[in-house]
């Protein structure tokens, strides 16, 4: 058998595909989130991330989702 030469394209192909892959499920979650998650429902830790950029990514507003993330303490020091 003869020896293989590559091209570049075919070292990027891993790369591409990979990108590929984290492109469709990060739209799956966003399309997810904005469908089967109700504003009655808690908030989702994608919207928590959202929320640290500003970004609104699933059905709570991020006023909403940013107090939720705060952390209560109570006088003892114990959060809730």
């Amino acid at each position: 058998m003869p020896k293989q030469n590559f091209e570049i394209i075919d070292y990027a192909a891993p790369l591409v595909v990979g990108t590929a892959f984290s492109i469709i499920v990060f739209l799956l979650t966003f399309i997810i989130n904005f469908a089967f998650i109700r504003r009655t429902d808690e908030v989702t830790a994608f919207e928590k991330l959202g929320a640290k950029y500003n970004l609104r990514v699933g059905p709570h507003r991020v006023s909403l989702v940013k107090s939720k993330m705060e952390k209560h303490v109570d006088e003892d020091g114990h959060a809730y």
